[in-house]
């Protein structure tokens, strides 16, 4: 008997050890964050018709919200269209590409304004992206990790919240769209394709992403929104956000709440 309660003792130490194994193996998974709000905090705006964005009536609410919780920025509000209003800094001056260019030619232009601006002096930045400007995030630091063609070196993005962002693809209408800007959008688009070769790109440091989406969102379907290889807790889903007008991603306040999470929690 005795020697039957010492193998069951050891048998038991050893699952013991085995699952804190496991257990420090999916916190080393996890990127290193920092609770600082003090950080750059770039926001990227979404896809327009027209070519033209007022990067203040999108954004202002939102920064607004975070000062009010301690962000202290600075805060830069990301422009790329021709007829953009009201913003920080273009990207035209990073990239060559035009109103009809591809999210993904933006992307290139956001790597390396992050990357000379930001990453090649030591620091970090967060960014939330709405709509077509969570694609330009996540594009930018995939293509950037892999020093893929086009994009700079690896840049330190340290938190990301993307909203309403159509990593699988916008709303089923959009297969319509034949040219332009618009199609590279749709469903099974290349550039979407491309996107999702890495469910969940690094940068430097490491990277936590929170994805956001709406069942009442009539742009981006909500599992489209919620498209990314993170854990349950980064996928936050609503029932009646909508992706344009009243309490829209950038103006809703249980949103914005969220996203002061996404941008200065641990283990949000």
């Amino acid at each position: 008997m005795p020697a039957l309660v010492g193998r069951r003792t050891i048998r038991a130490a050893a699952l013991l050890a085995v699952a804190s194994l496991f257990a420090l193996g999916a916190t080393a998974c996890q990127p290193a964050r920092s609770t600082a709000k003090d950080k750059p905090i770039l926001l990227i705006h979404g896809w327009a018709t027209g070519g033209a964005t007022n990067c203040g009536s999108t954004f202002d609410t939102m920064i607004g919200r975070l000062k009010a919780q301690g962000f202290t920025g600075p805060f830069v509000k990301v422009g790329f269209y021709t007829g953009d209003t009201n913003c920080d800094m273009t990207l035209r001056s990073w990239g060559d590409f035009d109103n009809g260019s591809s999210w993904k030619d933006v992307a290139k232009a956001f790597s390396k304004y992050v990357y000379e601006t930001y990453t090649k002096n030591g620091k970090s930045v967060d960014v939330v992206g709405y709509s077509m400007g969570g694609l330009i995030a996540r594009g930018a630091v995939y293509g950037a990790e892999g020093g893929q063609s086009g994009f700079s070196a690896p840049i330190k993005v340290e938190d990301v919240a993307t909203l309403g962002a159509p990593h699988s693809g916008a709303a089923w209408y959009t297969n319509g769209c034949l040219w332009g800007q618009c199609s590279t959008m749709k469903p099974g688009a290349t550039d979407i394709k491309w996107l999702n070769e890495n469910g969940n790109p690094q940068g430097v440091g490491g990277t936590e992403w929170t994805v956001f989406g709406s069942e009442a969102d009539q742009v981006t379907p909500v599992d489209s929104g919620l498209y990314m290889v993170v854990p349950a807790a980064q996928k936050v889903r609503y029932s009646d956000i909508p992706h344009t007008g009243d309490g829209n991603w950038t103006s809703s306040q249980k949103v914005l709440d969220r996203v002061v999470v996404a941008l200065a929690q641990p283990g949000a």
